[in-house]
């Protein structure tokens, strides 16, 4: 369990970490402009990571072909690009959770499903949010905080100081967080009635994972929802959250995932993935299509998916 007490910040002022804290000292101006300006500044690192990020911006391209053949080259170019864009607001947007009062962006969220919550709680249940990876990841999920506090399970950044900073500022909100892989802590919280958010849209390799349908492609899926609500009694909900057209006000959705956990874990998964998907499908460019969700292949495709 981690807690703010526990993250100091002393042991980066080395000169290997100089230019990470040039990028934060320059996102940490960006938060103290006008909203439109942060939107604008977002947009525009966006467009620039597009334009210098060939690898990244060929996973995008092979996740949005694979998943939307529907659209023509020049709608899923569009959508491409989108993504990009998208991706670089939610870069300041965390920077502004991390460091900014959100007072004012209370009043900006349309909140759907909290009685869902309340449900779970008057029952002396504990509540799963079975998160997924959208741009607004960080600003979505605090916003939900400041009325329902809950603890976030986290895998830890490959970087140090940036890890250090991710978690001091998420933790200016949230009251504690939890590595994915501590388990025990998790359900402990669970049976004592907490709220814990988890996602389960990313490649946790063949060991850990069972393949169910994701846009119509076998993904490597995670079944831990369905053990940790057959463990620890826990209600499981879907969270979701998008920054709406205007961008400046947001959505949150909260949703039952009525029959998990079943008697089939396999059946879960599924059942999993399709209302993400669902969901990713409100606003596709919002979702963050540069990770290799499809990394690994089941044994009957064994083709490199990214090649």
């Amino acid at each position: 369990m981690i807690n703010r007490q526990n993250i100091s910040l002393m042991h980066y002022f080395w000169p290997r970490y100089w230019l990470i804290w040039l990028g934060l000292g320059l996102l940490r101006l960006i938060t103290l402009l006008p909203w439109h300006w942060r939107i604008a500044c977002g947009r525009k690192i966006g467009q620039l990571l597009y334009q210098l990020s060939g690898q990244r911006r060929h996973i995008v391209y092979r996740n949005i072909t694979r998943c939307f053949p529907e659209l023509s080259y020049e709608q899923q170019r569009q959508l491409a690009k989108q993504t990009f864009a998208a991706n670089g607001i939610g870069i300041i947007e965390s920077a502004v959770t991390w460091w900014c009062p959100l007072t004012q962006l209370q009043s900006c969220i349309t909140l759907t499903g909290v009685e869902l919550i309340q449900q779970a709680k008057a029952k002396g249940q504990g509540v799963i949010l079975a998160g997924a990876h959208y741009s607004t990841l960080d600003l979505g999920g605090i916003l939900l905080s400041h009325s329902y506090p809950y603890h976030a399970t986290y895998r830890p950044n490959n970087n140090a100081l940036l890890d250090a900073i991710i978690q001091r500022g998420r933790l200016r909100h949230l009251p504690g967080m939890v590595t994915r892989d501590d388990l025990r802590s998790v359900v402990k919280l669970l049976r004592q009635g907490q709220i814990v958010w988890l996602a389960v849209d990313q490649d946790m390799g063949k060991e850990r994972s069972q393949f169910a349908p994701f846009f119509g492609i076998d993904a490597a899926t995670t079944p831990i929802i369905s053990r940790l609500a057959r463990s620890s009694g826990a209600r499981v909900l879907l969270f979701s959250h998008h920054r709406n057209q205007d961008n400046k006000t947001y959505t949150l959705r909260l949703n039952a995932l009525e029959g998990i956990p079943s008697d089939d874990p396999q059946i879960d998964t599924k059942q999993l993935n399709k209302a993400i998907e669902a969901e990713v499908r409100r606003c596709p460019e919002q979702y963050l299509w540069l990770h290799r969700r499809f990394k690994t292949r089941p044994p009957s495709d064994a083709i490199d998916f990214y090649k």
